[in-house]
C-alpha cells in the first residue's frame, strides 16, 4: 500500500497541469478576500485583529483541497489511463491510495499556501503601518483550515470517483461551493451553512459573521458529508470493478 500511495502522490505533483492546481489553491482564498472589499480596510484595527481578518480567507482553502484530492482521480479518467491502473493494482488499493495521496498533497499545498499568504499579509500590514501579529485565534484558524483540508481532499477524491469526469468534478468542488453556496449564504444562511463547502470553511472560521456553524457542529456535518461521499464512491467503484 505504501508504494501505491507514493506512486499516486508522485503523479499528483507531476506535469505542467499541476500549475493549474497551484493557481486554484491561491485564487480561491483571494476570491473570498476581494469579494468583500471591506476586509482590506484595516484602518482603526489593532495589529492582531487586522492579521486575523486578513488570514480568514484561508479557511476556504479546504475547497482548494477538494480540487487537489479529486485531481489524482479525474486526471486518470481524463487521459483514459484509469483502467490500466485498476488492472495493475486493483480497485481497493487504487481507491485508498488515491485518497490518502490526495490528503498528503493537499496538506503540503495548504501549508505552502499558508506560508505564502501570511508573508503577503505581513507585507500588506507593514504598508499600512501595522505589524503581523499571530494570536491564538490566528493559529486556531490555520489548524481548523488544515482539518478542513484533510476532509476536503477526501470529499474531492470521492466526488472524482463518483463522477469519473474532470469537468463535472470541477463544477461540484469549485463552482458550486464558490458560487452556489456563497449565494445561498447571503439569502438562506440557515440552510447554506450545512452545505459541504461552508461546513469545511467553518472549521477555520467558526460562526463566521453569525452565519456559519460553530466548530463542533461544523465538524460533525463535515464528517457526515465525508463519510457519506466516501461510502458512495467506494460502493459504486466496487460495483463497476466487478
Amino acid at each position: 500500500m505504501r508504494s501505491t500511495i507514493q506512486s499516486e502522490a508522485l503523479r499528483s505533483v507531476s506535469g505542467l497541469s499541476l500549475l493549474a492546481v497551484y493557481l486554484v489553491a491561491f485564487l480561491l482564498p483571494a476570491f473570498v478576500l476581494f469579494s468583500d472589499g471591506s476586509r482590506l480596510d484595516v484602518a482603526g484595527l489593532d495589529p492582531a485583529a487586522a492579521t486575523t481578518r486578513l488570514l480568514e480567507p484561508l479557511a476556504w482553502s479546504a475547497v482548494s483541497a477538494a480540487f487537489v484530492g479529486a485531481y489524482g482521480v479525474t486526471r486518470e479518467y481524463y487521459y483514459g489511463s484509469m483502467d490500466r491502473t485498476l488492472t495493475s493494482v486493483g480497485f481497493r488499493r487504487a481507491f485508498a491510495g488515491k485518497l490518502v495521496a490526495g490528503v498528503l498533497v493537499a496538506l503540503a499545498l495548504s501549508v505552502g499556501l499558508f506560508v505564502v499568504w501570511t508573508a503577503g499579509v505581513a507585507v500588506f500590514l507593514s504598508r499600512s503601518g501595522l505589524s503581523l501579529t499571530l494570536t491564538p485565534d490566528g493559529w486556531r484558524l490555520c489548524a481548523g483550515a488544515l482539518v478542513g483540508g484533510v476532509l476536503g481532499a477526501l470529499i474531492g477524491g470521492s466526488i472524482g470517483w463518483i463522477t469519473r469526469n474532470y469537468y463535472v468534478t470541477a463544477v461540484f468542488v469549485l463552482v458550486l461551493p464558490m458560487v452556489g453556496e456563497l449565494a445561498l449564504l447571503r439569502t438562506v444562511p440557515e440552510v447554506a451553512k450545512f452545505s459541504p463547502g461552508l461546513a469545511l470553511a467553518a472549521l477555520g472560521v467558526p460562526g463566521y459573521q453569525g452565519r456559519l456553524l460553530e466548530f463542533g457542529p461544523a465538524l460533525v456535518v463535515a464528517l457526515a458529508w465525508t463519510a457519506g461521499l466516501v461510502a458512495v464512491a467506494w460502493t459504486g467503484g466496487r460495483r463497476r470493478a466487478g
